[in-house]
């Protein structure tokens, strides 16, 4: 199936994308540590309720498409936050509290081009402003 590109415009949210790695705690719980912030203009699409319903059939729900400019190598590992410029004027991006937080399901080269990544992704939940991950 063909995919219309993002027209001038449409890249219209300052997402980032993160390499997650969970690993284990002295309280013998489960930590996560994330890699520096990737950030990049993507467009987010809910998907429609017949892709939502045969993922939730499948156990592999997708909620969202995003699209951005070409990234190669983003697997099931990683995922994509909203961010925000730091305060001051430097080049470092923060994590916006409150906004989702999407897990990658499948990624891919849109329509094969090699000029836009097309992420399917599932929503978590909100990232909490206390630290937490998840809502």
């Amino acid at each position: 199936m063909a995919y219309r590109e993002p027209a001038a415009g449409e890249l219209n949210r300052r997402v980032a994308i993160r390499l997650r790695t969970d690993v284990p705690t002295p309280d013998m719980g489960l930590g996560s540590e994330f890699s520096t912030l990737k950030p990049r203009w993507a467009k987010i699409v809910p998907v429609g309720t017949a892709v939502y319903a045969e993922g939730i059939q499948t156990d592999v729900k997708i909620t969202h498409r995003i699209e951005m400019r070409l990234f190669p190598g983003i697997t099931d590992a990683h995922e994509v936050v909203h961010v925000r410029l730091e305060p001051g004027g430097t080049d470092l991006y923060e994590v916006i509290a409150d906004t989702p937080v999407y897990r990658v399901k499948r990624s891919a080269d849109m329509n094969g081009t090699g000029r836009f990544t097309l992420l399917e992704v599932e929503e978590l939940g909100l990232i909490q402003p206390a630290g937490g991950i998840y809502g």
